[in-house]
């Protein structure tokens, strides 16, 4: 008895299965029971949709892969050219920029008189905010010699302290230990400037100094230039302008806040005093 009853639903689903295919038999060729086709169309179709979407899905990666079109083909090889332009570009302005800065070198040292130069590329700053030494991508090679003045198109970067077979060190003006002879350039008052030390905070500035109070008419904005006293560096190279003038309690003298002309964040070429060839 209890196998009968563990049997009954197979013999129910054997008997629905039965009933359709009677039904279905003594409708054929007249199509009257439209509600067995929406029960076979239900159990079929979520079937259906998911082998489309997995047939369309692998045709479509087939396609991308080993059938990409003349149209495709023509867009990736113009994106190659755009590319190249762009860089092309890039490369084209940075010339002419460079260009202009070697321009602006020759000029000044042109007005400066007659000299012997090496033009060299910045290729290495010392560490901090404020570069004091830079390293150059010329040496022995190219006659360089410690001591020999560097400058750029705006004024006096320093001098070569350090070289080697191709490189060479320069300790510019705003380092502490590097001091230059200087004049005002309106008064023509002598005077010294040197690098601003600050352990705390590196400020970039020069300080000027060994103006005696009451004989010299210092203000901001006056132009600060070599002097040519002590053959270091010659005469007339801009150093930078006054920020501010201040009392020198200590020594009874005018200091002031010196400002240097060359911007030595952003400095990329200079070139090497290596010798004179007439007035200078």
């Amino acid at each position: 008895m209890k196998k009968t009853f563990s049997n009954k639903p197979i013999i129910i689903m054997a008997a629905a299965v039965v009933l359709l295919l009677v039904l279905a038999f003594f409708s054929a060729g007249s199509r009257t029971i439209p509600w067995l086709e929406n029960a076979v169309g239900v159990v079929s179709r979520p079937v259906q949709t998911a082998a489309y979407k997995v047939s369309n899905g692998v045709s479509g990666f087939f396609k991308n892969l080993f059938n990409k079109t003349d149209a495709d083909l023509e867009n990736a090889r113009l994106k190659q050219e755009l590319a190249q332009y762009e860089q092309a570009k890039l490369d084209l302005e940075e010339l002419r920029k460079e260009n202009e800065r070697l321009r602006s070198m020759l000029n000044y040292s042109g007005s400066l008189g007659s000299f012997e130069l090496v033009t060299a590329r910045v290729i290495g700053k010392s560490n901090g905010v404020w570069f004091d030494e830079i390293t150059l991508n010329v040496g022995r090679s190219r006659g360089i010699e410690p001591g020999m003045p560097v400058i750029s198109g705006d004024g006096l970067v320093g001098k070569v302290t350090d070289v080697g077979a191709n490189w060479c060190k320069v300790t510019s003006i705003i380092d502490s230990t590097v001091t230059a002879a200087a004049a005002v350039e309106r008064t023509r008052d002598n005077c010294m400037v040197r690098g601003v030390f600050s352990a705390s905070k590196p400020s970039g500035e020069l300080e000027l100094y060994y103006l005696p109070t009451g004989l010299t008419d210092l203000v901001p904005g006056d132009v600060i230039m070599t002097s040519g006293i002590g053959g270091i560096y010659p005469k007339g190279i801009k150093i930078g302008t006054v920020k501010e003038v201040m009392l020198d309690t200590d020594t009874s003298g005018t200091n002031a806040l010196v400002t240097p002309s060359v911007d030595f964040l952003h400095l990329e070429e200079v070139m090497i005093i290596t010798g004179t060839g007439g007035e200078g």
